[in-house]
């Protein structure tokens, strides 16, 4: 399938493809499909499983084929990181064959096609989330622990997803950081300026504190999963004059001074 051009396939071919790489899986939630001739050739499908919060079990799912004949599925050097938890195939006259793995992450061309997808990759979220929304929304669960992961590890993914990063609060609905810190402006900025993010990682454990917050007219996000405290450092890190507060961490008139 991945050497056809995206025009000549349909819906119902890649999700068939899918079922004949990955017979057991569920459904994937999308797919990015790959056609560059300049200035390298890579061809290839890469599908968005639906992630369960076990990052390690996911990895190796992505097989590397130079023109279709198989090369290898231990994949690290030549996609990012936070892509080993993708699925599918990636194909490419341009990466070199039977070299070492510590050739092939000091290789340029290598260096270029990983930087490439990493970028398609981003506009495909920032697409998806412009052309619809509310349905980026209700997959957001689902690809979130991705999303980060590739927010931690990848600078220049990090500044491209800014635009479609969402945080979910405990009214289930959803926001950009952008929107979110207007948001919370008006209540939630303490004496010396600073902006309070109030969280839980916990929804049902520290439901007593997060309705005495909202007793307050606080907001409280739901910031959880396997990445969630390296998430909340990066953020306090990248936005200007903000922490971020468990809401449980101290009584509610301390949470924001």
């Amino acid at each position: 399938a991945w050497t056809k051009a995206p025009a000549a396939l349909k819906e119902e071919d890649y999700k068939n493809f899918y079922r004949e790489l990955y017979p057991l899986a569920d459904e994937p939630l999308f797919y990015i499909h790959l056609n560059v001739d300049y200035p390298f050739n890579l061809t290839g499908i890469l599908y968005f499983p639906k992630l369960k919060n076990n990052l390690e079990v996911q990895k190796n799912k992505i097989q590397l084929y130079s023109n279709q004949v198989f090369v290898t599925d231990q994949v690290e050097g030549v996609v990012p990181e936070f892509l080993m938890l993708l699925h599918g195939v990636l194909d490419s006259p341009d990466i070199p064959l039977n070299v070492s793995r510590s050739y092939l992450q000091s290789d340029a061309n290598v260096k270029k096609i990983s930087a490439h997808i990493s970028k398609k990759v981003a506009d495909k979220l920032e697409e998806m989330f412009k052309n619809d929304r509310a349905d980026f929304e209700k997959k957001w669960d689902d690809i979130q622990v991705f999303i980060q992961y590739g927010m931690l590890t990848d600078e220049k993914f990090f500044d491209r997803a800014q635009k479609f990063t969402l945080l979910k609060n405990t009214e289930g609905k959803y926001f950009t950081t952008e929107e979110y810190t207007e948001k919370i402006k008006p209540v939630q900025t303490d004496k010396n300026n600073r902006l309070v993010y109030l969280y839980a990682s916990d929804e049902k454990a520290q439901h007593s504190f997060i309705e005495s917050a909202k007793d307050r007219n606080y907001d409280v996000l739901i910031i959880d999963g396997p990445l969630a405290p390296h998430f909340i450092s990066k953020l306090e890190m990248k936005l200007t004059d903000a922490s971020f507060v468990r809401v449980d961490s101290d009584t509610i008139d301390k949470l924001i001074q």
